[in-house]
């Protein structure tokens, strides 16, 4: 199976829409496809046992909920500069030590996104930058939790986004 051409039927500011066109055994099949730029996310301990978390409101599920902190890969970005770089702009906290968790695809059906999750640690305080992303950003509250409590708030539910989840067990079965 292989991609045969693709049209474009929605360039947009965070993504693109295609419509695939797609050898299979059973002939052409059409696939709509989402391209991403990519993304990080950050796992930010501020003390051994605890991390930042942003609590964020977010139209596509029009609640509020907790999350790490995350951005997109900008053009001609390496990930690991987009991670110092989104870290400092939505906390205001400056990481010397980052070191890459783990990298996945959150939803191979319909789209390459590929995020990449780096863990922060040794963090200075160095001010809040200028959010030039979304509007909502700049009503988010940056908190910190322990690890253990976030654990069981994934446990029971309350913690449904996705590179929060895979951080935080990423990080306790690979690290700890």
């Amino acid at each position: 199976m292989y991609v045969i051409d693709k049209k474009l039927i929605f360039d947009g500011k965070l993504l693109k829409l295609y419509i695939y066109h797609v050898e299979t055994p059973d002939g052409i099949k059409e696939r709509e496809v989402i391209e991403h730029k990519g993304a990080v996310a950050i796992l930010a301990f501020i003390k051994d046992d605890e991390i930042i978390i942003e609590r964020r409101y977010r139209p596509a599920l029009d609640k509020e909920i907790l999350e790490i902190p995350a951005g997109l890969i900008k053009h001609g970005e390496k990930p690991e500069e987009t991670a110092f770089r989104e870290l400092e702009e939505e906390t205001g906290y400056r990481a010397k030590v980052l070191e890459k968790l783990i990298s996945y695809y959150p939803t191979v059906g319909y789209t390459n996104e590929i995020i990449h999750v780096y863990l922060a640690k040794d963090l200075e305080y160095v001010g809040k930058g200028n959010l030039e992303t979304s509007p909502e950003e700049k009503y988010m509250k940056v908190e910190t939790m322990k690890i253990d409590k976030i654990l069981e708030m994934i446990k029971r539910g309350e913690v449904m986004d996705s590179k929060t989840i895979i951080a935080v067990l990423s990080y306790l079965l690979l690290k700890k």
